[in-house]
């Protein structure tokens, strides 16, 4: 607790003048809330929820942490199919579209835990792919790739050229 919340916590709950004598444990935390915890906070939440935003480089993961963490900031948490609805409409188009069509997830049958998992693989997958598409995609355009052999770095042309004596 900081120095704000211990000053209030011994000025209403342990000084011998206070106004209430005794407090459970349940009413302290209900008065640190009431006095440390305002509307603007809360409509503050409401705000971010509504305007979080998926991010490629943070991942799908980070961005329902985000959502869920600006839920339980609100005083009215949203229902699960506004929650869904929000993470469905701020992922981008293609990973739905995959969720959706390809994986069968059905906004109104399934629950965002659901959606969150296929998209975590969505995005692993996507991840494997572009590393194998730059990988392949330099063996197109004819760049030899160095390889490891021992201890030493020889290229696969000089490799194959050993291989095969002329």
């Amino acid at each position: 607790m900081d120095e704000e919340g211990q000053n209030w916590f011994c000025r209403h709950v342990l000084h011998t003048n206070r106004d209430k004598l005794y407090w459970t444990f349940k009413e302290v935390l209900i008065g640190l809330y009431n006095h440390f915890v305002n509307a603007a906070t809360m409509q503050e939440a409401c705000e971010a929820f509504r305007t979080a935003v998926y991010d490629a480089r943070t991942g799908i993961q980070t961005f329902y942490d985000d959502l869920v963490g600006h839920v339980q900031n609100m005083a009215i948490y949203p229902d699960e199919f506004t929650i869904r609805e929000t993470f469905l409409d701020r992922i981008p188009a293609e990973m739905r579209r995959a969720l959706i069509c390809d994986d069968n997830l059905s906004p109104e049958v399934n629950i965002v835990t659901e959606f969150l998992a296929y998209a975590i693989r969505y995005e692993q997958s996507a991840r494997t792919a572009t590393h194998y598409d730059q990988h392949s995609s330099r063996h197109a355009t004819g760049q030899r790739q160095p390889v490891k052999v021992g201890t030493f770095l020889v290229k696969r042309s000089e490799m194959e050229q050993n291989r095969n004596p002329r």
